[in-house]
């Protein structure tokens, strides 16, 4: 009896600190412009206008998917163009 209680208390102890379920990582994605991007604000799904740099190491979140990117300049649309990012993916938008 001694033996049996024993046992069962290392399984309910042992048992306690395990959580079950699966967990991921928050999903993102990027752009970055390249080119002129003097005097440019950028929309993203027809969101709030935002200015940008140029060059890969100035990079921008979104969510992986699809979205309308709008580039204005002199609140002129000079881009527009509907894209799909995957996941951990960084797309480039070429600027004249």
């Amino acid at each position: 009896m001694r033996y049996f209680l024993l046992v069962l208390s290392f399984i309910a102890i042992s048992g306690c600190g395990y959580k079950e379920g699966v967990t991921t990582a928050t999903q993102k994605s990027y752009l970055y412009f390249t080119g002129n991007t003097e005097n440019v604000k950028v929309s993203v799904d027809d969101g709030k206008q935002f200015s940008v740099k140029s060059g890969k190491d100035n990079q921008y979140k979104i969510e992986p998917g699809k979205h309308l990117v709008k580039v204005y300049r002199d609140n002129e649309v000079v881009v527009e163009k509907l894209i799909f990012v995957g996941e951990s993916i960084a797309k480039e938008i070429e600027l004249e």
